[in-house]
């Protein structure tokens, strides 16, 4: 084996060890997220959307660099390939041992990692989705008329008031 296999694996399980760190600060920025949205913190929200982004800006770098590694590793074990192998896939490339370990195992780790991350947005969805769904609510009892009001009123009194909303809709 050549000495440039080893370097381009390295690169790999470099730019897979890079991308679950970074992943793993958006399961912490996720977190927060929750916490924020719980107690309805539009600024800090919005702060965290701006350090989320960057990491996406970030992960989406590195994921080049990984690609470029992977693209690198496949040539140099004579494959004339453009396919996007699985790291299973190239794992089975690796001859060393150790290199295989260390690749299977980052690779487990960044799936761990993804799944959790999956599963934080979920969540987060759902509660904006209540908080939305709250807003909704209560907009529409602002905006509701009296005659949709549940209160009893005679019949033969009608409608004598004219019929008023706390906003106008009008405008």
């Amino acid at each position: 084996m050549s000495g440039g296999t080893g370097v381009s694996v390295q690169r790999i399980i470099g730019s897979l060890t890079l991308l679950n760190d970074l992943h793993k600060q958006l399961l912490d920025i996720a977190e927060e997220k929750k916490q924020v949205i719980i107690k309805n913190d539009v600024e800090g929200l919005s702060q965290l959307m701006t350090k989320e982004s960057r990491l996406l800006k970030q992960v989406m770098e590195v994921d080049e660099e990984r690609l470029q590694a992977t693209q690198e590793f496949i040539q140099e074990k004579g494959i004339r390939s453009q396919l996007n192998l699985t790291v299973t896939e190239i794992a089975r490339l690796v001859f060393q041992a150790e290199e295989r370990v260390e690749l299977l195992n980052i690779q487990r780790d960044l799936s761990d990692t993804l799944h959790k991350l999956k599963e934080s947005n979920v969540i987060i969805q759902e509660l904006l989705q209540q908080s939305l769904s709250f807003v909704e609510y209560s907009l529409n009892l602002y905006m509701s008329r009296p005659e949709d009001e549940v209160v009893y009123q005679h019949p033969a009194q009608g409608n004598s008031s004219t019929p008023r909303s706390m906003f106008d809709t009008r405008a």
